[in-house]
């Protein structure tokens, strides 16, 4: 069985286009933010940052037997998707795909998700940093990283694409990390001051 980690910030897709993917591969999925939440792996609230905290030595340690526990259907793939899920160990990764959403897009969608203020321009810095892509970098994974812009894509076009990696049946060069840069894009236009003030 192999693992395919999806992951961005709140609001890029995951869970909508893990589901999706689940469906039409026959894969079990996992969502991260619902294990934590149903196993109770929670250290406290954060009232400021409207968030848990989270005991990752806790979930780690479980989530390991999860995974493992599922290796022994015959499933073909798991799907394990979170914001955090950069915390699984190396071993138990075999895609990444990194979703990735532009910053007025993402702000509407928080908004909608009825995020606070103070929430939302958190999660668009860390999308803006490029966050999630950089903390599976610094994993220093033997194994390419992709990246999929859902800005304007239909579900069905960004789960197709995640299937074609899988199956190596297109050109990844397109898809691989560093072809997104909200910084870049953000600083050319003189608009970072709205997100980081």
């Amino acid at each position: 069985m192999k693992n395919i980690i999806i992951s961005g910030t709140p609001g890029t897709g995951k869970t909508t286009v893990s589901n999706h993917l689940g469906n039409l591969i026959s894969a079990q999925v996992i969502s991260l933010n619902e294990l934590i939440i149903d196993k109770k792996y929670i250290v406290e609230y954060d009232d400021k940052r409207d968030t848990y905290v989270i005991d990752e030595a806790r979930l780690l340690k479980n989530l390991e037997a999860i995974i493992n526990g599922y290796r022994k259907t015959s499933n073909e793939y798991l799907i394990i998707e979170g914001h955090f899920s950069d915390i699984i160990p190396e071993d138990l990764i075999d895609y990444v795909i990194i979703l990735r959403c532009h910053p007025d897009e993402l702000y509407n969608r928080l908004k909608k998700r009825g995020y606070k203020k103070i929430k939302i321009m958190e999660n668009i810095q860390s999308e803006i940093l490029g966050n999630c892509v950089n903390y599976f970098i610094e994993k220093k994974l033997d194994l390419p990283l992709y990246e999929i812009d859902t800005t304007k894509s239909e579900i069905k076009e960004i789960v197709k694409v995640i299937i074609d990696i899988i199956n190596d049946n297109l050109d990844m060069s397109i898809f691989r990390v560093g072809k997104i840069d909200w910084l870049e894009n953000l600083s050319n236009t003189n608009r970072l001051d709205e997100f980081f003030m």
